[in-house]
């Protein structure tokens, strides 16, 4: 407060770095805020996927497994028929994204 009622150099140095003090401290509480609130995302995130993985084990341990099949329009095709009527409905070309499906599998 004296560097303020003072009028000699020093005394407008010593405010001046006073205030570039309080700035900086002000981008410091700011940083550090922004960090918590991304623990704190990463924190519910980390929770959430940990009951989903519990849901998973559980579902493993009691043998709760659905059946298997590839879903499409909620039926259930036998993936060979389901790939198979794809490649036949193509008109000109289709793009196999995996190798190993084929009208053969």
């Amino acid at each position: 407060m004296l560097s303020a009622v003072l009028r000699s150099d020093i005394a407008v140095k010593v405010s001046i770095q006073i205030m570039n003090a309080f700035v900086e401290l002000r981008k410091l509480v700011g940083q550090e805020t922004l960090q918590h609130l991304r623990l704190s995302g990463i924190e519910n995130k980390l929770i959430e996927h940990d009951q989903k993985f519990n849901k998973l084990f559980s579902a493993l341990e009691n043998n709760e497994l659905p059946q298997r099949g590839v879903y499409f329009d909620g039926q259930v095709f036998d993936a060979y028929t389901f790939v198979s009527d794809i490649i036949k409905s193509a008109k000109t070309s289709i793009i196999l994204i995996d190798n190993y499906v084929d009208d053969s599998t």
